[in-house]
């Protein structure tokens, strides 16, 4: 099945527009909510994040007012959506329990993408990041049992392996070792590119997410693990975005 953006108008970018009340939308209860429920909310506000500041980084490097006006407008939008979307997930969810949904995501999303991905190349960096996602959620899983004596398994409704994967000890890198080979916009299928930045929304979206809560933990065990997760998440966002090609023009990524 094709996607002709010609042919699916869809609606109105100024017709999206919400008020207050539809933006202040009902949270879900944590313990009734389907986790995968939960994964598609915070993959959603990633895609819906890296819109808005993907966005923002064109406007900065644009000389034509007229799209300037229409970026901007598409924008609000965005922020709307975001705020939607994000303010599903209720006050009485602890940071950590949040963050195994990220990692539920990270783990499911990239081995799912790794599995259905047509280029082999790039499979093998979607793979090779797979591997320390399940390292992450594991070591998270044992955080949460060990301070808030929740088993993980609940969050995941047993969906999810939660499993050693490569040890964090082994995932810190040189720099130079997260770039990737780019892949040839002219000749990558559009699912590859489609999932590339699928998965660099969500992995941008967990790392932004560590870098803003790791210091809300009162103990240092906790504040540890989440700033030495937090640095590996910033080698994924490297490691995925170096896979996109650098000549392709602002408009087309967007």
């Amino acid at each position: 099945m094709s996607f002709n953006p010609f042919k699916e108008r869809g609606i109105a970018a100024d017709k999206q527009l919400r008020n207050w009340q539809e933006l202040n939308v009902k949270p879900y209860d944590k313990n009734e909510v389907h986790p995968y429920t939960k994964a598609r909310i915070i993959l959603m506000n990633g895609v819906e994040v890296e819109g808005a500041i993907f966005s923002h980084q064109f406007a900065r490097n644009c000389n034509a007012p007229e799209l300037k006006k229409q970026l901007a407008l598409t924008r609000r939008v965005e922020q709307q959506q975001q705020k939607t979307i994000n303010w599903l997930s209720p006050g009485d969810e602890s940071p950590l329990e949040t963050t195994i949904g990220y990692e539920q995501v990270a783990v499911d999303l990239t081995a799912f993408l790794a599995a259905n991905v047509p280029d082999q190349y790039v499979k093998q960096v979607f793979d090779f990041g797979l591997l320390e996602d399940f390292d992450h959620l594991y070591r998270y899983a044992n955080l949460l049992e060990m301070t808030q004596g929740v088993k993980a398994e609940k969050l995941v409704g047993k969906l999810t392996e939660i499993t050693p994967g490569r040890p964090t000890v082994k995932e810190h890198r040189h720099p130079f070792d997260d770039v990737r080979k780019p892949m040839n916009r002219m000749a990558a299928d559009p699912l590859t590119k489609l999932y590339t930045l699928t998965l660099l929304a969500g992995e941008q979206q967990t790392m932004n997410f560590y870098m803003n809560i790791g210091n809300t933990l009162q103990d240092q065990v906790g504040r540890g693990l989440y700033q030495e997760i937090a640095m590996i998440e910033e080698q994924h966002v490297t490691q995925y975005e170096s896979l996109l090609d650098p000549q392709t023009p602002w408009i087309e990524n967007a």
